[in-house]
């Protein structure tokens, strides 16, 4: 089947998609002053997989803006980790009381909900859930992270779970995997052996999917009654609904390159595009291999390649603008 446009999309069911839309938290303009695109939406042949690649820009002297853009996702955890209406709740409250006490308050509350494990890759797992939302618009609807009872427990399972609206206006099902590692390679091959598990589940109790939709469905809170409702008929399996939602995938691949500068003003933007570029057409045949190789080319996914200086150094001063790390 062709894919369609947006606008398309949008009129085979106006209702379930103008009321996903609204939920979009983050734009294209938001990330500019920190990533620089090379290619999005390249299709990966043989495949029904789409990549994206972007890089951290380059400040005045020529430096990677690694520490600013760990701020910059650091800044947004509570959209990621705390449930909408909880979020409209502490809004209204802030502008009841002419206060910012509870927005305070949410920040703090997310902040302690990442985990202290020294390499936790939950900064992975936000970025990934800004790039879906700012480039290929689709709203994350679920969060995990206020499901942990212990600061130092992983949540298991998907690392995000994002909705839109498919070829035929019903409900696609993105299931996010990030992985941050210092080689490509292993990067990706980590992503979609995590990945293809849930796309390639065919239901029953003891599916990858199964603990995810039950989260969903007893704890999926949304401002919007209407769309709630909606979205939670698509996800009982008793529900004639649930057999016209689509799974999709969701995925960032972070890694290691030396594309950048390691020096001030040794390197112009150009440059390093054009050496990245490289890295991207390498990254798009591995994908090719490892999403062929699990027997998933026929599903919808979403890819972004996005090549760090240093992915450790990206994940402490992640940690470290959470006050996690020194």
């Amino acid at each position: 089947m062709s894919s369609l446009s947006e606008n398309e999309i949008a009129q085979q069911n106006p209702s379930l998609y103008n009321s996903l839309h609204p939920l979009l938290r983050v734009i294209p303009t938001e990330l500019n002053g920190y990533l620089e695109k090379v290619a999005c939406k390249v299709s990966v042949p043989g495949t029904k997989t789409q990549a994206h690649c972007y890089f951290i820009t380059l400040d005045g002297n020529r430096r990677p803006r690694v520490k600013d853009f760990a701020r910059f996702i650091a800044d947004k955890i509570a959209d990621f980790a705390i449930p909408r209406s909880e979020i409209e709740r502490a809004l209204k409250e802030a502008q009841d009381k002419n206060s910012v006490a509870p927005i305070a308050r949410l920040n703090k509350k997310a902040n302690k909900l990442f985990t202290t494990l020294p390499n936790s890759g939950e900064g992975g797992e936000v970025l990934l859930s800004l790039l879906a939302e700012a480039f290929i618009e689709i709203p994350q609807i679920f969060t995990k992270m206020v499901l942990k009872t212990n600061s130092e427990m992983h949540v298991h399972g998907s690392d995000g779970i994002h909705a839109g609206v498919n070829n035929d206006g019903h409900l696609a099902l993105y299931w996010g995997e990030s992985k941050l590692y210092k080689n490509a390679n292993s990067a990706i091959k980590s992503c979609f052996n995590s990945l293809a598990p849930f796309l390639l589940d065919t239901g029953g109790s003891d599916s990858n999917q199964e603990r995810d939709l039950q989260l969903m469905r007893d704890g999926l809170s949304l401002p919007d009654p209407a769309l709630l409702n909606a979205l939670k008929h698509y996800l009982d399996p008793d529900d004639p609904m649930f057999k016209k939602m689509e799974y999709r995938g969701l995925c960032l691949v972070g890694f290691d390159s030396d594309s950048y500068p390691t020096s001030p003003n040794s390197k112009e933007i150009q440059e390093v595009k054009n050496a990245i570029e490289e890295v991207f057409m390498q990254s798009k045949e591995k994908i090719h291999e490892h999403v062929t190789d699990k027997k998933i080319e026929s599903f919808t996914i979403e890819v972004f390649c996005l090549p760090f200086p240093s992915v450790e150094e990206f994940r402490m001063a992640f940690r470290k603008e959470l006050g996690l790390a020194k």
